[in-house]
């Protein structure tokens, strides 16, 4: 066990507790409840990850390059693809030339 006040580090085993204290109990705090981030007003922190594109990736006036992204929610690049590939959906994120 983890010391916790003035119990021994060798106390807590539900059962010896449930024997030898059937009248005691147990007290939480810092217990909160809400909407997920309605209870928690720190900072969060930020992670940016930044890599570069590959040239297989680039779209050109014809189309999306094999295996580039032509699509999906906030997608703001080429949404056709060259020939004689098709833009696929992956998911509603992320459409790919196949």
């Amino acid at each position: 066990g983890v010391a916790r006040g003035t119990c021994a580090t060798t106390s807590g085993v539900p059962s010896d507790v449930e024997t030898n204290s059937p009248n005691s109990s147990v007290t939480y705090s810092n217990i909160r409840f809400g909407d997920i981030g309605s209870t928690y007003s720190g900072t969060a922190s930020t992670t940016t990850t930044t890599s570069a594109a590959s040239s297989t990736t680039s779209a050109s006036s014809s189309g999306a390059a094999h295996y580039a992204q032509c699509g999906g929610i906030g997608w703001t690049g080429a949404t056709t693809c060259v020939s004689p590939y098709t833009c696929t959906v992956v998911n509603a994120y992320y459409y790919q030339c196949l």
